[in-house]
C-alpha cells in the first residue's frame, strides 16, 4: 500500500474528448434517473471531457448531452457491457439510476486517472443517506491511497475489502476500459454483482486508488430492488433467489481470474457463498456441500470469520424450513428492517 498526496503539479489538461464516459444502467423504474442525470450534467469538470451513456429496457425522453442505448438484456452485467462497448472515453464511470455523483466527482477522477497511466481503478468513498434522512459515511482513509496487485498480499487483502469497501457499489467505482476490454465476455455472464466483479478484477490484476473524500451518493430506498421486505415471505424468497445468484457470480469470477495467484481465495469465497446458499434453500437438499467445503470457506469481507460459526450456518441448514424460517430468517428479516430505517 503506497500513499499519495495527488497534488497534480505536473498535470496536461489536453485530452481526447470525451475523456470519461459515465454509464447509467436503467432497469424498469424511471422515477430517480432524472436526478442521476442532473447530478453528472452539473459536475465542476468541462463537459467536452465526458460523455453520458444511458443503457435501458425502458423509453426515456431524448435529453442534450445523453446518449440512449436500448437494451434487450435483463441483467446488470450484460447492460454495462454493452455501455463499455460504446462508450468513446477512455475512463469508464458507473452511476446507479437511483445514485448520485457529488459536483466533483468527475474532476477528482479525471485528475488521478491522467496523473498516472498505471492506476486501473479508482474507489471513492459514498454518502449514504436514507429515506428518513439519515446519512453516513464510507471510512475514509486520512489520505489517497494507491494498491498495486504486485505487492499485494493476502493478508492484506481482507483489510482492503472491509476497511475500504473495495468491490462494494457501481456508482464508487471509475476504471480504464482497456484494462476490462478482454474481460468483457465474463461481464456478460454477471447477473447482479458487477461491483465485486469488477473491483476484484482490478484489485487483483493492477493498481488501484482509494480517494479520501466521498464523491457519490448512495441513496437507500425501503422498497429498493436491495431491500425486498415487505413480508417475511417474500424476504426469504428474495434472499433464497439472491445468494443462488451470488453464488453462480462468483463461479464466473473465479472464471476470469482462474489465472491469477488469488484464485484459491476465491474458491474458498465460492465455498461460503454455497454454505450460505444451502441455508437459505427452501429445499437445502438441492445444494451439495461437503465437510471440506465449510472447512475451506471464508467470507469475501473477513476471511477470518470463526470456522465453527460457518459449520454452524452449515448444521442448520439441515433444519426443517419452518425450524429455519422461525429461528434463523426471522431474526435477519427483522435485523434488516431496523438497520435500514435506523442505521
Amino acid at each position: 500500500i503506497i500513499k499519495n498526496n495527488f497534488k497534480f503539479s505536473k498535470l496536461n489538461l489536453a485530452v481526447s474528448t470525451p475523456y470519461i464516459s459515465v454509464i447509467i444502467p436503467v432497469y424498469n423504474r424511471t422515477q430517480y434517473v432524472g436526478e442521476a442525470i442532473n447530478s453528472v450534467l452539473n459536475q465542476t469538470l468541462s463537459k467536452d471531457k465526458y460523455e453520458i451513456i444511458i443503457v435501458t429496457n425502458v423509453d426515456l425522453p431524448e435529453r442534450e448531452g445523453v446518449r440512449i442505448i436500448k437494451s434487450k438484456e435483463r441483467w446488470l452485467g450484460p447492460k454495462i457491457a454493452e455501455g463499455i462497448e460504446e462508450a468513446k472515453g477512455e475512463v469508464i464511470s458507473l452511476l446507479e439510476d437511483d445514485d448520485l455523483f457529488l459536483p466533483d466527482k468527475l474532476e477528482v477522477v479525471f485528475k488521478i486517472f491522467r496523473e498516472n497511466d498505471k492506476i486501473g481503478l479508482v474507489k471513492n468513498p459514498i454518502k449514504w443517506v436514507n429515506e428518513l434522512g439519515k446519512e453516513w459515511l464510507d471510512p475514509l482513509p486520512k489520505e489517497p491511497i494507491i494498491i498495486s496487485h504486485e505487492n499485494l498480499k493476502l493478508d492484506l487483502i481482507s483489510e482492503v475489502i472491509s476497511k475500504y469497501n473495495v468491490g462494494f457499489n457501481n456508482s464508487s467505482m471509475s476504471f480504464r476500459k482497456r484494462d476490462i476490454k478482454e474481460y468483457l465476455p465474463y461481464l456478460r455472464e454477471v447477473k447482479i454483482i458487477v461491483d465485486k466483479f469488477i473491483g476484484l478484477l482490478f484489485l487483483f490484476t493492477s493498481q488501484i486508488v482509494i480517494w479520501n473524500q466521498p464523491l457519490s451518493i448512495y441513496r437507500v430506498w425501503f422498497n429498493s430492488a436491495s431491500y425486498k421486505l415487505a413480508n417475511l415471505d417474500q424476504y426469504i424468497q428474495y434472499r433464497s433467489s439472491f445468494k443462488r445468484l451470488v453464488y453462480e457470480d462468483y463461479l464466473t469470477i473465479h472464471k476470469a481470474l482462474k489465472n491469477s495467484r488469488f484464485s484459491e481465495l476465491l474458491e474458498k469465497w465460492i465455498k461460503y457463498e454455497k454454505v450460505s446458499l444451502k441455508l437459505w434453500s427452501r429445499n437445502a437438499n438441492e445444494v451439495k456441500v461437503t465437510l471440506k467445503d465449510v472447512l475451506d470457506a471464508a467470507p469475501l469481507y473477513n476471511p477470518k470469520f470463526p470456522k465453527l460459526m460457518i459449520l454452524l450456518v452449515y448444521l442448520a441448514s439441515f433444519m426443517p424450513y419452518f425450524l429455519r424460517k422461525k429461528l434463523i430468517f426471522e431474526r435477519f428479516y427483522k435485523n434488516e428492517l431496523r438497520n435500514l430505517k435506523f442505521m
